[in-house]
């Protein structure tokens, strides 16, 4: 098992994507139970259909490109990237190179996939971003932002962002707008290198040590073994993941999965893939948590040893002002109006800028 979580090392970076295994009907019993155990609102059909395409993809990588994961101090710098999505394009996307944060909300993904919206709903988010095509190009660093493509953002002004976001509330809702900040800030705690290497480590020392291996019949070519470990072992070794799970799920209005194991010496059990020697799966059920009988709920977590996201900079050199924002929602706000008072009336002239 060593030999596998190294090699799993090998190279300049490392990926860990992961999703819920379940369809939505066993989604929706598991919410049901954690529901009633924390005395929480009633979960929906639709809040199970949306976890249970959730997709969570993190990277982390040697900036310079030449050092194996392995071969790397642990305070040496990482380039990270994350991604939140819902069976489509993604809802966030996050990047940290050389010290710069990069960000992309896909305004049409939140609305189709998050939401579900009805065809209204996905016509005026379609109509948005054809309006948002016709900013001017003094206004491209909010163009871009608001159209789902790259941004370079200052981390420490996400507040000021919400806030330009919500300065017209029919344009987008007050929530919509925090949740956007919340779920970026929340984003950025899991791309900080110590992060990255809590959560690699935590799964290297939960599988080399206090835990017994059971070899299964092999499936699809990779080696598959049943782990045994006690349940507050898996639960500190997936806590950087599960609580990013439950804070991006909170954000997007989706309530949470079982997290906290409710007796942490009981000894739960765990599903791993090894293939051509690598640790490349990890499943877990996290209904374990709440005991033998609990609605199942596996957690699956695919791992590479590479980038499977890029880590290279997007191409922008202008970073994207809350200012910038403002003006472009109000250019946006106005054209939306004038289209109400008059649909054959063409783009409108730009608004001044602060």
């Amino acid at each position: 098992m060593r030999g596998a979580v190294d090699q799993l090392l090998s190279r300049e970076a490392l990926s860990v994507d992961a999703g819920l295994d379940a369809t939505p009907e066993e989604v929706l019993a598991h919410l049901r139970e954690v529901a009633e155990r924390e005395g929480s609102p009633a979960p929906t059909e639709q809040d199970a259909v949306v976890l249970s395409t959730l997709e969570l993809t993190a990277v982390a990588g040697d900036p310079e490109g030449s050092t194996r994961m392995r071969d790397l101090d642990r305070d040496a710098p990482l380039d990270t990237a994350l991604s939140v999505g819902f069976g489509g394009k993604d809802a966030v996307g996050i990047k940290k190179i050389a010290g710069e944060t990069y960000v992309r909300i896909g305004v049409e993904t939140v609305v189709q996939d998050v939401l579900l919206a009805g065809p209204a709903r996905v016509n005026s988010a379609e109509r948005f971003l054809r309006d948002v095509e016709e900013l001017p190009p003094s206004l491209g660093p909010a163009s871009r932002a608001l159209r789902g493509a790259w941004a370079l953002v200052d981390p420490l002004r996400y507040d000021q962002y919400a806030n330009a976001l919500n300065a017209d509330r029919e344009t987008v809702p007050a929530q919509t707008a925090a949740n956007v900040a919340a779920a970026l800030t929340d984003a950025a705690v899991l791309l900080e290198p110590h992060a990255q290497w809590e959560l690699v480590e935590g799964l290297g020392r939960t599988l080399r040590s206090g835990t017994s291996l059971h070899r299964l019949e092999d499936e699809r070519g990779a080696e598959r073994y049943e782990v045994r470990l006690t349940a507050g072992a898996a639960e500190r070794a997936l806590a950087p993941l599960l609580s990013l799970l439950e804070n991006q799920s909170e954000r997007f209005g989706l309530p949470p999965v079982a997290r906290v194991a409710a007796d942490p010496d009981a000894r739960v059990a765990a599903e791993m893939e090894i293939r051509n020697g690598v640790l490349s799966r990890i499943v877990f059920d996290v209904g374990q948590f709440h005991g033998p009988d609990a609605a199942p709920l596996p957690l699956r977590l695919d791992l590479n040893a590479g980038s499977a996201i890029s880590l290279n900079p997007p191409p922008i050199e202008e970073r994207l002002a809350p200012a910038d924002l403002t003006v472009a929602l109000m250019y946006l706000d106005l054209i939306e109006r004038r289209r109400e008072e008059d649909p054959g009336r063409g783009t409108l002239p730009v608004p001044v800028r602060p």
